[in-house]
């Protein structure tokens, strides 16, 4: 699977364009996906870096936020003045796709006041869909591993996606030698760039085949799924965001069957 063309965008401009290809008709497919990258990635870090893959193009907008800021998210489109980036992340009409929002949520809210409504956490879908007893639900995946396991990947595309996340956790990892600072380096450094493209560029067949699988199984694990999401969007209204270790532990509730 080759990754789609990426555009970097740190212009009010670019900002302003990318939006007004971003599908406003309703539809039950989600066309956004997400993720983000900065340092301490929550209300006591930085946002440096928000990528946005529009599927239905194909393309992914690798967003500098450590430039632009709050512009980032209050320039209007270039079609229609109503639409923003915040907008759309807080149109409870508009799926919006992640996987684990925890951080990620938590960031926006305490930095730029946005407040996300129709999330789908992929993170709770791939534990819902995992084969296996309770036992096997009790710890959380990170992506990497779920793209692995879940996108039919080839060998060689296993071994691509290997080779890019190793090269980025080589300069941003701090037990590899690294610094998440480096994620706010301009121009962003080539490795940094493809890291962040894989990133996204699997989201969307991990939701087909999650899916898929959660169509041909009870009702109540969708449910389970909703309750989590929201549980987990509601964290960023606690005094203070959870760290460590406790974040790998599954929901009670997911290791039921």
């Amino acid at each position: 699977m080759a990754p789609p063309e990426s555009t970097f965008v740190d212009t009010p401009e670019a900002i302003s364009t990318l939006l007004s290809l971003i599908p406003r008709d309703p539809n039950p497919l989600p066309s956004i996906y997400i993720d983000l990258e900065g340092v301490d990635l929550c209300r006591s870090g930085s946002i440096s870096i928000l990528q946005l893959f529009i599927s239905t193009i194909p393309h992914i907008y690798i967003i500098d936020i450590h430039t632009l800021g709050n512009v980032a998210f209050t320039t209007p489109s270039s079609t229609d003045a109503s639409v923003t980036l915040k907008s759309i992340l807080e149109d409870p009409s508009i799926p919006v796709v992640f996987y684990d929002i925890r951080s990620d949520n938590d960031a926006l809210y305490h930095h730029f006041n946005i407040h996300i409504s129709n999330v789908i956490d992929l993170q709770l879908y791939e534990l819902a869909t995992r084969d296996g007893f309770a036992n096997n639900r009790r710890y959380l995946h990170g992506l990497s591993k779920a793209i692995l396991a879940n996108a039919n990947l080839s060998a060689w595309e296993a071994a691509r996606m290997d080779q890019v996340k190793q090269r980025g956790l080589g300069l941003f990892a701090p037990e590899k030698g690294g610094s998440y600072e480096v994620f706010n380096r301009r121009p962003l450094p080539g490795e940094l760039l493809e890291y962040c493209v894989q990133d996204v560029q699997y989201l969307p067949v991990l939701l087909r085949n999650f899916t898929q699988r959660l169509g041909r199984m009870d009702k109540r694990w969708m449910e389970r799924i909703r309750t989590e999401t929201e549980a987990r969007i509601a964290l960023c209204k606690r005094d203070s965001f959870p760290k460590g270790r406790q974040n790998a532990l599954a929901p009670v509730s997911f290791r039921r069957i």
